[in-house]
């Protein structure tokens, strides 16, 4: 996991991270999302943008503003709205 920190054009700081699931999420979080998270609030971003790690503030900025305000649940679900859970074949 990568892990950031930058401020928004408002001067609020920004914690950003990468997150690779391992199983049972919605289709478009398989190949992993970005969290964002300042004190007020949290965002998404899927799917990952390979350069994210290196790229400038500027840029971390305005991959703020794409993400999506997440929702909070409990248990090991994360799920965004509007999606569709990926569909698992049964286990024999």
């Amino acid at each position: 996991m990568s892990y950031r920190t930058f401020q928004d054009a408002d001067g609020e700081e920004w914690q950003v991270w990468d997150v690779f699931p391992s199983s049972d999420v919605r289709r478009t979080l398989v190949g992993g999302w970005l969290t964002f998270q300042s004190q007020r609030e949290k965002r998404r971003l899927a799917p990952v943008p390979l350069y994210w790690v290196s790229a400038e503030e500027d840029e971390l900025r305005r991959l703020l503003d794409s993400a999506k305000p997440a929702v909070e649940r409990t248990g090991a679900r994360a799920e965004m709205p509007d999606d569709k859970p990926l569909e698992i074949p049964p286990t024999p």
